[in-house]
């Protein structure tokens, strides 16, 4: 008797290990598909110089375990995407993020400067970039790009619905409609 409680203590054990490791991978190098549009309402309202809700907003986003950020005066959030030490992430599960498929960098860009004007009330400005010089950059400026959306950014946030539908699948996911924001914002390398 003793023999099989051992037997599924152990077992327990070690599927509790499995899947808790399984989900904190899946949960450090999401992409847009797996962003929960409620978990990031939360963070509706947040201002610039809240450095913590800054920084949990950088954590819901896509590729944003792999970050850092800087406010500069206190109108701008430039974004730096890249492997940080001793974050358990190697070079290659950053490339294979970000360069794997073609269109990676510019749809993330777009939809992470889209929620952070969504929640971040005072951001006139978001820079988005990787820690190499030679790797894409790119600075969306809040108005233009408002301008360019079907509602406002007032109305996304009081509507997720709208962000859903508008936004990642009539912006993000829209080949068309993403170029053209990048045609008013080049991406510079």
């Amino acid at each position: 008797m003793k023999k099989w409680i051992y037997i599924l203590l152990l077992l327990t054990v070690v599927l509790s290990a499995c899947s808790s490791q399984a989900a904190e991978k899946k949960r450090d190098l999401k992409g847009i598909e797996d962003i929960s549009l409620k978990q990031l309402s939360k963070h509706k309202n947040t201002y610039l110089g809240d450095n913590s809700a800054i920084q949990e907003i950088l954590l819901d986003l896509p590729g944003g375990v792999i970050r850092e950020f800087e406010i500069i005066d206190g109108k701008a959030l430039d974004v730096t995407y890249g492997v940080k030490e001793n974050k358990g992430y190697t070079e290659e599960q950053f490339d294979a993020f970000w360069f794997d498929q073609k269109d990676t960098i510019e749809k993330t860009y777009l939809y992470n400067a889209i929620a952070l004007f969504i929640l971040v009330d005072n951001v006139e400005q978001v820079t988005l970039r990787m820690s190499s010089k030679d790797e894409p950059s790119v600075t969306f400026k809040r108005q233009i790009v408002e301008k360019m959306l079907p509602h406002t950014f007032k109305d996304y946030k009081i509507y997720p619905a709208l962000w859903e539908k508008d936004l990642i699948e009539g912006v993000v996911n829209s080949k068309e409609k993403h170029q053209a924001v990048y045609k008013l914002f080049p991406i510079k390398k």
